[in-house]
């Protein structure tokens, strides 16, 4: 019998041995992480979870005992006005000259005007709207009302921005001085623990919370009932009866005793009533919804304080924050504390530099751009062709750089002999990181067509007592809180006209504040470019903000601040935005599937939103007006293709390669622009903020609105070159009189008349629309109010409407500065800075004529941020509008 030899290293042993192997180094490389201060976490992409740093002292915690009456406790606060800190920024407009030791009967139209206007800067309590200061940002509080052993087994929900801001700008300074951070060293070591419910005002939930029998509280059946199709995913919503252990695990929940009776996992995609969309979206944040990686405070003076919060899903009253900041602040037993947002702020300033961003990080030069030594010096933005290509193979490039430098991590912690700790700290992606490579990788699964809506909006039930028209297209559902013209309870059409200005002034300045300090090219669009053009203002009648990017940008944008939020400069108000960025950046044909935005920059107050798009080349068709420019770049190629038979004189098809060269651009809603038409972008402003604008205005405008920049009136709307405003004609009509009237009101009933360029007309139901006896002849009102809009009729408007007095006093340096700007812009037929009207405008100036005009760029170099134009959004909706709406009612 021979000697027979068995392998003992069978490919399954090998396989199971490398497998110990790996499992061993990385229990290895866990371990040395964690010895090492400088390492925050134990993988390769995830925190561990939030522990405040150790303080040699202890902190006071007052003490206080726990009863059972605390399961349904909500502290009582109370707001205080002390505005010792903050200058009145209404009386920094300037005061006119007007005659004194005469009676306001005595003046003369002129002065009465200027005397409005001094009136609205001076007198603060009848004009609370012209002054726009941070008002009422403090909030005493009883200290023992928050301590942890309060909140033990307490799912009522409190909200405050003036609390959370307090609480976690303290613990910012705190954490800053306990590591002695140098000024510029990455921010980034700081990890603050988070929960939407201190951010996001949820406490609509408290009704169900507050309800001991859960079997009392709304259920998914309550939602149901009122959704006009059925979900889309039947399971996205769950009862608290049916909620297991691991769903309550995924929701970092202790019981249902802390959830309202449902809770929702996704959208369901389709249209309910604003009560029920609300509850689906407040009760997403308190159950399902992840924390963002990232929180930014903005600073008006330049830098930004960025820190990184946990994943673990953390109340303030819930840790050891909020007993920090007793301690921080020497509190000792006392029943009443002062909370003072601005004053902290203003502390951390002191305490710890902001972070300013460095040279290279500024990509395209646009801070070195807009702040030159020289005044005058061109702020011209000169961004390459480059900045504008993106392809297929720019995604799988990327995919594969990704995928080799994980491949590589991973050789070095399965593999003892190379395990280089150093070596992986450079090689392990951060959270961002991680997500902007998923979104990779799952974007190559769909062709465009096929693709998943990546944004849900707050779709609501339409056309019945509630909701007249508003179908819900402008609110990021999950933070929706109510359609901004909804009549609510309490609330006058004008009030929520006035909160609907104030939250699009807010979120324009605060996106390019946050643009503008990280160095981010972008220049407005569509319709904010189009009220740009008549007055420097958005439109009182738009509820749309859009911002364009180049496609490059997009992607950095995407990588570096995706799931960031953006905190407003706390001493102008308490604005936080959410950067949310979709998957499918990466397609750049046409959207099939409701994806032609890129990201959004959320309003979590609201749902409301600004649209960004990337711009980029790409495979799709282009419009036969840049047949010149694809011929004139076909001659241009070093290899031209031979002329195949029977080509019938044309130029040989472009490449793939060659498409992603061309200098013709697109969104993914198929706005097409040439290089020439956006480049170079021009510093201007909009509202009091500084922004760009796209080269060619005109040429743009023209192409996406037929009668956009002539028209002098929309849904009710006249533009008035007198006050640079656009004014609803039932606040104009009352100033004509009746033989006035008869100029411009159809005396007999007539058909509508098709209007040129106007394609709506060709709907039966219009063609069929009677302008009956009385209606305003729109095409006569409009000569009318050009030729007869003098300054008794500005006068008497100013004396019987002040919500048109406060407008005009707001934006009148505003809009003056923006005729002045478009004097260098532009050729117009006389130029009258007292007397100017928009369609006096001819066409652009070349660019050579403005770039070489060293007036026009010592003009654009005082274009900066301007105090806001408006109160801020949560002082107006909860502490002016409250106070002040018996006044108006």
């Amino acid at each position: 019998m021979g000697f027979r030899f068995t392998r003992p290293f069978t490919s399954r042993y090998i396989k199971v041995s490398i497998l110990v192997i790996a499992l061993m180094n990385v229990f290895v490389f866990t371990m040395l992480l964690s010895k090492r201060d400088q390492v925050r976490r134990k993988s390769f992409f995830h925190h561990t979870p939030y522990k405040p740093p150790s303080s040699s002292s202890s902190a006071y915690l007052p003490k206080s005992k726990t009863s059972s009456s605390n399961s349904n406790f909500i502290p009582k606060t109370t707001g205080k006005n002390d505005n010792h800190l903050l200058e009145d920024i209404g009386a920094s407009h300037k005061l006119y000259d007007v005659p004194t030791g005469m009676e306001y009967t005595d003046l003369n139209t002129e002065n009465k005007i200027k005397f409005k206007l001094n009136e609205v800067a001076t007198n603060n309590e009848k004009y609370w709207l012209a002054h726009t200061q941070l008002t009422d940002y403090q909030l005493e509080i009883s200290p023992d009302d928050f301590l942890q052993n309060k909140w033990i087994d307490n799912p009522a929900l409190f909200y405050d921005p003036r609390f959370t801001l307090s609480v976690y700008i303290d613990e910012i300074k705190r954490q800053s001085q306990v590591q002695n951070q140098q000024p510029q060293e990455d921010q980034h070591s700081i990890v603050l623990p988070f929960h939407w419910s201190d951010w996001v005002d949820l406490t609509m939930l408290n009704e169900e919370l507050t309800k001991s029998d859960e079997s009392h509280r709304k259920n998914c059946q309550y939602m149901k009932a009122v959704h006009h199709i059925p979900a889309r995913d039947p399971n996205y919503c769950l009862n608290n009866e049916d909620i297991t252990q691991q769903d309550l695990a995924e929701m970092q929940l202790p019981s249902t005793k802390f959830i309202p009776g449902f809770s929702i996992k996704k959208s369901p995609a389709n249209k309910a009533s604003n009560e029920v969309r609300m509850l689906e979206g407040k009760s997403h944040l308190l159950t399902y919804a992840a924390n963002p990686l990232n929180l930014i405070f903005l600073n008006k003076n330049g830098g930004v304080y960025e820190v990184k919060l946990s994943e673990t899903k953390q109340r303030i009253v819930d840790g050891e924050m909020y007993n920090n900041f007793l301690q921080s602040h020497n509190v000792e037993q006392q029943s009443k504390l002062t909370l003072d947002p601005v004053e902290e702020f203003n502390d951390l300033l002191k305490s710890v530099k902001p972070k300013v961003i460095v040279h290279e990080e500024d990509i395209y030069g646009m801070l070195t751009a807009m702040n030159p030594t020289n005044p005058s010096v061109s702020r011209e933005l000169h961004i390459p062709e480059t900045a504008f290509q993106y392809g297929f193979e720019d995604v799988n490039q990327q995919i594969e750089a990704y995928e080799k430098r994980l491949n590589k991590l991973f050789d070095l912690t399965s593999n003892e002999l190379i395990f280089d700790l150093e070596e992986i700290e450079k090689l392990k992606l951060s959270r961002k990181e991680k997500i902007y490579y998923d979104g990779l990788k799952y974007s190559t699964n769909f062709v465009p067509k096929k693709e998943e809506t990546y944004f849900r909006m707050a779709r609501l039930n339409f056309g019945n007592e509630e909701n007249d028209h508003d179908a819900g297209w402008h609110y990021e559902w999950k933070f929706f809180n109510g359609a901004l013209r909804y009549l609510k309870q309490d609330w006058n059409q004008q009030e929520l006209l006035i909160r609907e200005t104030v939250l699009l002034d807010r979120m324009l300045r605060n996106w390019f504040r946050f643009a503008n300090e990280k160095g981010i090219v972008s220049w407005i669009a569509h319709g904010p470019l189009l009220s740009w053009y008549w007055d420097g203002l958005m439109f009182p009648f738009d509820e749309d903000i859009d911002i364009q990017m180049p496609m490059q940008e997009l992607i950095r944008f995407s990588k570096n601040y995706n799931q960031t939020l953006i905190v407003e400069d706390v001493t102008e108000g308490f604005g936080k935005y959410l950067i949310d960025c979709s998957h499918f950046i990466h397609h750049r044909g046409k959207s099939y599937k409701e994806n032609h935005i890129d990201a959004r920059f959320i309003d979590i107050d609201t749902g409301s939103f600004i649209d960004i798009t990337g711009v980029s080349t790409s495979e799709e068709k282009k419009p036969k007006k840049y047949n010149d420019i694809i011929e004139a770049f076909k001659q241009k190629q070093v290899q031209p293709q031979p002329e195949p038979e029977n080509n019938d004189g044309k130029s040989p098809e472009l490449s793939k390669q060659e498409l992603n060269k061309l200098p013709i651009y697109n969104c993914r809603n198929l706005h097409f622009y040439s290089y020439d038409e956006l480049i170079p972008l021009r510093l201007s402003m909009i509202s009091g903020v500084p922004t760009y604008i796209p080269n060619k205005v005109i040429d743009i405008l023209e192409d996406e609105y037929q009668v956009g920049m002539d028209s002098y009136e929309y849904d009710g709307y006249f533009y008035i070159d007198a006050l640079h405003l656009w004014i609803h004609k039932d606040k104009l009509l009352p100033l004509f009189t009746k033989e006035e009237t008869k100029k411009f009101t159809y005396q007999k009933d007539e058909k509508v008349k098709k209007v040129k360029g106007d394609k709506t007309y060709k709907t039966k139901a219009l063609a069929k629309q009677i302008n009956h006896k009385g209606d305003v002849n729109i095409e006569k009102f409009i000569k009318y109010l050009k030729n007869n809009f003098d300054d008794e009729k500005i006068l008497k408007l100013l004396e019987s409407d002040e919500n048109v007095l406060l407008e005009y006093y707001l934006t009148k340096q505003v809009t003056e500065l923006h005729h002045q700007e478009l004097s260098y812009l532009f050729n117009v037929v006389t130029f009258n800075t007292d007397n100017f009207r928009i369609d006096q405008i001819k066409d652009q100036k070349s660019n050579s004529e403005i770039t070489n005009n060293e007036e026009y760029h010592r003009f654009t170099s005082n274009f900066k941020f301007q105090t806001p134009l408006r109160r801020a959004l949560f002082n107006y909706e909860n502490i002016d509008r409250p106070r002040h709406h018996h006044i108006k009612s």
